[in-house]
């Protein structure tokens, strides 16, 4: 009898080996570096009501998992630019005041504004519509944003946010293939200094306790949050695990907080990139 355990306990577990293995043999992970140029333009009115242009480069890492129905992907990046106006391209003279004097004086000021753009999301979706050409992914994304412009004072937004992706891939042939995506946020939660620079709340609590800037936050919504990201990628298979590719992305996002000014982002991009998948 006990032999007959044994055997039974060798042959499940085997079993359940060669099952696992088939699974995995179904999951592919693919990882993407690439080098972005971004066209666009942002109207931070917080600071001035006017637009910056901006172009500059772009870097994104992106990790595409696919597991039997579904597709995991996880993507993070980076920009950071001199955008360029009247205000940078000229002195400006203020006003300024000694507080040990107490005398007024004119003061020369050349604007070195920064602007800074980091994205982190995570997609998930499930496969609705494939065959041996394509597949359809359908699900959501969790998104975290953080706009940051440096004058004198720092201008920070930090948002994160839920809501609806889609992905089709479509194998052309054996070498080339693409894949279009997109998202928008549907709900969240949002923090924005009402004026550039942090205000004086803002700066208390940073100096006491860190976690007490969420409090100063807004929930999102469509009424005060609007934003859509389009994303088209084209990808040539060079090796059997190396691939290069080139890309096209869309992305507009208001932000209505506070109300009476707001942050309008406006970029279209072109990728180059290379990948290599497992």
């Amino acid at each position: 009898m006990k032999i007959k355990k044994i055997s039974a306990l060798i042959i499940g577990l085997i079993i359940l080996s060669s099952s696992i293995f088939a699974d995995e043999k179904k999951t592919q992970v693919e990882l993407s570096l690439s080098l972005n140029w971004t066209l666009g333009c942002y109207k931070e009115t917080t600071f001035s009501n006017i637009s910056q242009t901006i172009i500059s480069p772009r870097f994104q890492l992106d990790s595409k998992i696919f597991s039997t129905n579904w597709l995991h992907h996880i993507t993070a990046d980076y920009f950071f630019s001199h955008p360029k106006s009247a205000m940078t391209e000229t002195a400006v003279v203020y006003k300024n005041f000694d507080p040990i004097s107490g005398e007024t004086y004119f003061q020369g000021f050349q604007s070195e504004l920064a602007f800074h753009r980091i994205r982190l999301q995570y997609d998930a979706g499930y496969n609705v519509l494939k065959n041996e050409k394509y597949n359809l992914y359908v699900g959501g994304n969790f998104s975290t944003n953080a706009y940051l412009q440096f004058e004198n004072y720092p201008s920070i937004t930090g948002i994160i946010s839920i809501g609806p992706s889609t992905t089709f891939n479509y194998k052309l042939d054996e070498r080339n293939s693409f894949m279009v995506t997109s998202s928008m946020p549907l709900f969240g939660y949002g923090v924005r200094p009402p004026y550039a620079g942090c205000d004086a709340q803002l700066m208390k609590y940073a100096e006491e306790n860190f976690m007490k800037i969420l409090t100063l936050g807004n929930f999102l919504s469509l009424h005060n949050y609007q934003s859509i990201f389009l994303e088209f990628d084209y990808k040539l298979r060079a090796a059997k695990n190396f691939s290069t590719g080139l890309g096209l992305s869309f992305e507009y996002s208001r932000i209505a907080v506070p109300k009476e000014r707001p942050l309008y982002y406006l970029d279209g991009t072109f990728k180059t990139m290379i990948s290599i998948n497992f």
